[in-house]
């Protein structure tokens, strides 16, 4: 058969044609995907070592079994004892900490007790508390009856008669006992006796790291062991793993099996704290709210100086993105007469900020400290740097910031830094089904004159019924409802609450020297809302505080405005002015619009026809100020606050 040559040559050229398509596409998709790797490099990538590579580093860093390097090296104890006489807040802490530690030479022992049943986190947290205080005290006076008494401490807890387990079935109560045990191992390594040692390893095996690999590599002995947190993003993944770390890197080179088991354990921990590492936006916030947040980041603040004490790296993890700004959050959400605690935080200020000196230590920014100069705790003798004085702890920063993450979506603007009578005001955007949060998308808290004046009403007893299932047991209960906040409820076929799903947008932040202001687009909260947008403003040099509406329905609805405070309510005759008294103070609150809307008071109690729970809070010290409106579908609510009573 004959071929013609005409089709021959055209063919080839077809196939050289097609060749240089598809070898562009490729090249084409290999930029794409070169593009991609360098986008990618923005969010740190983690080079997560093998467990010889771990075990390696711990003996270059560590060699001969070398201890303390938890937290803290031998030479860090000697500069601090060094400091303690020169050193106006070390000679202060060291004061209070002998104190502390005197007063538990005499305290019984912890025994082994689930107060509400089911956790053992409080005998978990009383016992790290205690042994912190007592080891620290020896290791800086040398006096051995510190040692003796934490002995006895970690001898009770690592004794199966008395201690028949750490309570894995709720892990936190694990990885507390863990750090706990694992400090008391490493800071009276050279008080420990080998029978002492082997106690506490043998302890930190069984009760910890066993159970730990157990949910790491899915193999469960125990039905009821607690394995969710190794795949979370909230505080339990950073707990859990960082308990697991700490008992890791105090035994790690006292066996073949200890090398073998700590580096399995540190290598998967290292995989699975990522989840929660990242989940820290670029601004630093968290979804979870302060309480959780000082929690979280104390453990951030144990394991990763720990692995730098330990292995001289951290193999990147505190270069993820996000931390490096997260000290800024307690900072901004604390206001004059306590913190914005949205979901089940504490309103009170912040006990322990002591992990503020290690995040400025680390990322160099000497004003985030500047909180914790004020609040004693032991751990800020660990971290705290005596080169930088008072003066440097610098607060010069601005006045107002927005914390944009998705899940936490909060803004908080003030008068002053040091002025406590000027304003604070915070209002929170965010998701509703962030982790321990409400439904709550555009609740705002108000503090001035040193008082908080519209408050967040915080946690639920944890052990309650479907408290923690976000699709519908959680929201039965009115702490955790939307007339449960400081928001708008509007009811739709009888339903008075927001959306579960609703995420509230951050819009059109403005601050400059005289005033601030943001809008929250609230529009998917609710039903039948065309547009809903709440606007916040610091007016008038900052000296008033206006909360503005602008609410479009697709159906005519009842709409409340609601307004929690521990104060003392009165109203004026034509019900538009509100005035509130609170620790001899007096703030008012004015309806500018429109027309029609009146204040009235009700208690802080479910509405006529929402669910009522049975055992849940009363509230009894709580009022509402309330504007109530029939029949709307179109209006515009505005509320001013101030500290002058309202021109006739």
């Amino acid at each position: 058969m004959k071929i013609n040559k005409k089709y021959i040559y055209i063919t080839l050229i077809i196939i050289c044609a097609f060749s240089l398509i598809y070898m562009d596409t490729s090249n084409t998709n290999k930029k794409l995907n070169e593009q991609k790797k360098t986008v990618d490099k923005k969010q740190i990538v983690i080079q997560e070592p093998t467990t010889g590579k771990i075990i390696s580093d711990l003996m270059n860093k560590s060699p001969n079994k070398q201890h303390p390097r938890l937290m803290i090296t031998k030479e860090d104890f000697l500069r601090i004892k060094e400091s303690i006489s020169s050193d106006e807040y070390l000679k202060k802490w060291y004061a209070e900490l002998n104190k502390d530690a005197n007063d538990l030479l005499s305290t019984p022992v912890v025994i082994y007790e689930k107060s509400d049943g089911k956790r053992l986190l409080p005998v978990s947290r009383t016992v790290l508390d205690r042994i912190i205080t007592l080891s620290l005290m020896y290791r800086l006076s040398g006096d051995t009856q510190y040692a003796d008494r934490a002995w006895k401490e970690l001898e009770v807890v690592s004794n199966e008669q008395k201690f028949i387990n750490w309570n894995s079935s709720h892990f936190l109560d694990t990885a507390e006992m863990a750090s706990a045990v694992s400090i008391g191992y490493d800071w009276l390594y050279d008080y420990l006796n080998e029978q002492q040692k082997r106690t506490l390893q043998n302890s930190l095996i069984n009760n910890a790291l066993k159970p730990g690999l157990e949910v790491y590599t899915n193999n469960p002995s125990n039905e009821s062991l607690s394995a969710f947190w190794k795949n979370s993003t909230n505080n339990w993944n950073t707990v859990c793993n960082s308990g697991l770390i700490l008992a890791s890197l105090a035994i790690a080179d006292e066996s073949v099996e200890t090398e073998k088991l700590s580096s399995e354990i540190i290598k998967y921990a290292i995989s699975s704290v990522q989840r929660s590492l990242k989940s820290y936006p670029d601004d630093g916030g968290t979804e979870e709210g302060p309480s959780y947040w000082n929690y979280a980041t104390k453990y951030l603040a144990f394991f990763l100086s720990s692995m730098d004490a330990s292995l001289g790296t951290d193999y990147g993890l505190s270069k993820i993105r996000g931390l490096s700004e997260t000290g800024y959050y307690p900072i901004y959400v604390t206001g004059y007469d306590g913190v914005f605690n949205i979901g089940d935080g504490r309103e009170s200020d912040f006990d322990n900020l002591s992990q503020l000196f290690w995040l400025s230590n680390r990322y160099n920014k000497p004003q985030i400290a500047s909180p914790a100069l004020k609040i004693y705790n032991p751990l800020n003798i660990v971290w705290y740097k005596v080169s930088k004085s008072k003066e440097n702890y610098d607060t010069s920063i601005p006045l107002d910031k927005t914390f944009k993450g998705e899940k936490t979506g909060i803004v908080t603007m003030r008068g002053s830094w040091k002025d406590s009578n000027s304003f604070f005001v915070g209002i929170h955007g965010g998701d509703n089904q962030a982790s321990h949060g409400d439904l709550d998308v555009g609740t705002f808290v108000l503090d001035v004159l040193g008082v908080r004046w519209a408050g967040e009403l915080g946690a639920e007893d944890y052990n309650s019924k479907g408290y923690s299932d976000l699709k519908s047991g959680r929201w039965l209960y009115y702490r955790k409802r939307t007339e449960g906040q400081n928001t708008l409820v509007i009811s739709s076929n009888n339903n008075t609450n927001q959306n579960k799903e609703a995420k509230g947008k951050i819009k059109d932040f403005n601050s400059n020297k005289n005033e601030a202001s943001v809008t929250i687009d609230m529009t998917s909260a609710y039903e039948n809302a065309d547009s809903i947008q709440r606007k916040l403003e610091l007016v008038d040099n900052r000296s008033k505080v206006i909360i503005e509406d602008n609410i479009s329905l697709s159906k005519e609805s009842e709409i409340f405005w609601f307004m929690h405070t521990r104060a003392k309510i009165g109203l004026s005759p034509d019900l538009k002015t509100a005035v509130l008294v609170r620790k001899g103070k007096v703030l008012y609150a004015q309806i500018k619009s429109p027309v029609k809307a009146n204040f009235s008071i009700m208690n802080a109690q479910p509405l006529p026809n929402s669910p009522s729970v049975a055992k849940q809070n009363i509230n009894q010290d709580i009022q509402k100020l309330t504007i109530n409106m029939q029949n709307v579908k179109k209006t515009n609510i505005i509320v001013e606050f101030s500290i002058d009573p309202p021109k006739e």
